[in-house]
């Protein structure tokens, strides 16, 4: 019920029209239990001789109470259908919203798929909770409560045999509730599986068809849609049993009132048409309390996806802006890292460890180490992607957490390794995050990042859709992409994060002149894979076991010897004597 109530909170912001719903259900069972009182007179007056202007008039009145009904019953099911798809709305963009605001952390253990099937499928499961099954819930027990009425108006004592079968009805619909959230939950996990195992394919298409992985792929996925079929076929016997057996429990009920009822008629202590009448509203009153055992069970569907749905939500955002946050507009001393520590949660060593230098304005600092050293988790902490474990890091005497994260991130460009481009034309790719930018501008430093003369070859130029990530350029165009959208941003601190790695000789050559202007005025944090870029650092810094290990000038360190001449001679040596 916790879960349930947080779940209709979401109904709040349409109150007025969820009460509105309600009035119309209520007219909506009245005009129900109106048409099953009408029968009496109908039958004992009407039909009897006893009044005949009732046979005019009886007709009459249920053709009006049917129009009505049909009226409250358009207004109850149009608005309870657009509460529903509001919340839907509401809850999406919740979501949304929630994992847009979390850390890289966040996502570093968890499946793109698995999101999405919680973004989509399970919130779509929501709806019936919160608007379908609410309006079942209103407007059956309303309508139960005036059947009731009736039934017990003409004959309690009719009335009490029927509703002897009353609290058999709670067990099945208490007990095929809980097999079916059970069923729902485990069926949704399974869709999960299944989102995340496309999203894994899709993307590495071409690794499994390198391999010839497509079989083994397809078994995978036919395994998950068994188990995702056999979770729903539990749910198809859990709602095909539920029917029958209301139905069974019901007929005990009328068989007892026709029992009972037809002996009291036989004896002339009651009437043909009271107990035609009762048992018209009793029949109609079944009705509704078998409806309620199907809205039980859409109900517990959505308390199943709804209780994934709030494991996201409830999820503490690790790096969010401080109540008294400053917004920081102008780059101008310097970046320091001073003793800083980060370590994940539930992991036996810190990623980076008392790790401390500074980066004037200006300055040209590049990182090296071995792979898995931590270069890109540590300026990952600079624009606070995540934040640190210990220690602190300081842009012009500031501690990066108290600076709002708009402000500081709009001080720095990012290039990465791993070029994200967006399934959209060139020119917003590279105008990103740029609202109002001219197409001259974007020209520019499009030629700026020796980009201008591949886009004019593009079918629609700069207006060329690129596809998903950019799939059809190849990988040096899309780095170029990337560091035209930097130029653009032209911000005063430049982060590179291994952005000439993995290309051919002339793609990195146009890149690498890209990347020359790009620095220019600029503060620069580089992550060095070209043997140029370390040699015109201003400084050096090699990261081994979590921290810093040495500091200098490529000379410098070439002179002193240990892991930076080691890793000269690994990687370097050989683009040297290329270059020579």
């Amino acid at each position: 019920m916790t879960l349930y109530f947080r779940l209709l909170q979401f109904l709040k912001p349409y109150r007025w029209r969820v009460g509105v719903a309600m009035a119309c259900m209520v007219i909506l069972a009245a005009c129900t239990a109106a048409t099953a009182w009408a029968l009496k007179p109908a039958l004992d007056e009407a039909l009897s001789g006893k009044n005949p202007d009732l046979i005019y008039l009886i007709p009459l009145l249920v053709i009006v109470l049917y129009m009505i009904k049909g009226v409250a019953y358009y207004g109850q099911a149009y608005l309870m259908g657009f509460v529903g798809q509001r919340v839907i709305y509401d809850l999406r963009n919740s979501i949304y919203d929630h994992l847009a605001r979390q850390s890289l952390e966040f996502f570093a253990h968890r499946k793109v798929g698995e999101l999405l099937a919680r973004i989509t499928y399970d919130v779509t499961l929501v709806q019936a909770a919160v608007s379908t099954s609410v309006t079942a819930l209103m407007r059956d027990t309303v309508s139960i409560v005036f059947l009731a009425g009736v039934v017990f108006y003409q004959d309690w004592k009719l009335a009490v045999i029927a509703m002897l079968v009353f609290p058999l009805v709670v067990y099945p619909i208490a007990r095929f509730g809980r097999k079916m959230r059970h069923a729902s939950f485990d069926g949704q996990v399974s869709m999960g599986h299944l989102s995340s195992l496309v999203e894994e394919t899709v993307g590495g298409i071409r690794v499994v068809k390198a391999f010839g992985m497509e079989d083994y792929e397809r078994g995978r996925f036919q395994h998950l849609t068994g188990e995702f079929l056999r979770h729903q076929m539990r749910m198809l016997r859990v709602n095909a049993l539920s029917f029958p057996i209301m139905e069974l429990l019901a007929g005990f009920g009328i068989a007892g009132v026709l029992l009972y009822g037809g002996m009291q008629v036989a004896s002339g202590q009651t009437t043909a048409g009271t107990l035609v009448s009762f048992l018209a509203a009793m029949i109609m009153l079944y009705e509704p309390v078998k409806r309620l055992s199907r809205a039980n069970n859409e109900i517990q569907q959505g308390l199943a996806a709804a209780e994934r749905v709030f494991e996201v939500l409830d999820e503490r955002v690790m790096v969010e802006d401080a109540p008294n946050a400053i917004v920081w507009t102008n780059f101008s001393q310097s970046i320091r890292y001073e003793h800083v520590t980060l370590q994940y949660p539930k992991t036996p060593k810190p990623v980076l460890r008392d790790v401390v230098f500074e980066v004037a304005v200006g300055e040209v600092v590049a990182l090296v180490g071995r792979s898995g050293a931590g270069k890109t988790t540590l300026v990952n902490l600079l624009p606070r992607f995540m934040d640190v474990s210990g220690g602190k890091v300081t842009v012009d005497d500031h501690d990066v957490r108290d600076l709002t994260q708009a402000s500081l991130r709009a001080q720095m460009a990012m290039v990465t390794q791993e070029v994200i481009l967006f399934n959209d034309t060139v020119a917003n790719n590279i105008a990103y995050g740029l609202d109002d930018c001219s197409q001259q501008r974007i020209e520019d430093v499009a030629k700026a990042a020796n980009a201008h003369d591949f886009i004019l070859g593009l079918p629609e130029g700069y207006n060329t859709l690129i596809g998903e990530r950019g799939v059809i350029l190849s990988g040096g165009q899309r780095q170029r992409l990337s560091l035209a959208r930097a130029l653009l941003k032209d911000a005063p601190i430049l982060i590179l994060d291994e952005a000439t790695s993995s290309l051919d000789t002339e793609s990195e050559r146009l890149v690498q002149q890209a990347i020359d202007r790009l620095m220019q005025g600029r503060t620069v944090i580089v992550i060095a894979h070209r043997l140029s870029t370390i040699r015109h650092a201003s400084r050096i810094i090699v990261i081994d076991d979590s921290g810093v290990a040495q500091s200098g000038t490529h000379e410098e360190l070439l002179a002193a010897g240990g892991l930076y001449e080691e890793l000269y001679h690994m990687q370097f040596e050989s683009q040297a004597e290329a270059e020579a």
